[in-house]
């Protein structure tokens, strides 16, 4: 299984930093690569998502809420854009936001996506750009989470 992955600190509780994260019709307010994203952060939902950087075409995914519990761990289903037809067998795909106490009172956020099946194995360190996006989304919701 291939992974990508970021971690950041922040000086808030894991129930502050939860609350700016599932605000999701805030998003374009304070993050650029995820253009909108709709519906509720709850289990058996499904998620819609404009996913891209400002200067390109974004693409549209709709995703199932894996779980979602408050300040401990946010996860969805990912899919590859256009394709979310495809078997379990060829492609598995999971985003998560994973919440951890620090020792200061504050918050590690990991922000992490796996994926799995025959493609997964043809990707040697995950999708091209996904560590610097993931660490550009990471400190976009620090700075909005610390802001607050």
């Amino acid at each position: 299984m291939r992974t990508v992955e970021a971690v950041v600190d922040m000086e808030a509780s894991p129930q502050q930093v939860w609350d700016v994260l599932t605000d999701f019709p805030r998003y374009p307010a304070w993050t650029t690569y995820i253009q909108e994203l709709g519906g509720r952060a709850e289990v058996g939902n499904r998620l819609r998502l404009v996913i891209g950087p400002p200067d390109k075409k974004p693409y549209v995914v709709n995703v199932p809420v894996l779980d979602a519990t408050p300040g401990v761990r946010l996860a969805w289903g990912a899919v590859i854009p256009g394709a979310a037809w495809m078997p379990r067998t060829i492609y598995t795909g999971v985003h998560e936001f994973l919440f951890s106490d620090l020792p200061s009172g504050g918050t590690r956020l990991t922000h992490r996506e796996s994926f799995g099946g025959l493609l997964a194995r043809l990707i040697k360190d995950g999708p091209p750009g996904g560590n610097e996006g993931f660490d550009a989304f990471n400190q976009a919701l620090k700075r909005q989470v610390e802001a607050s």
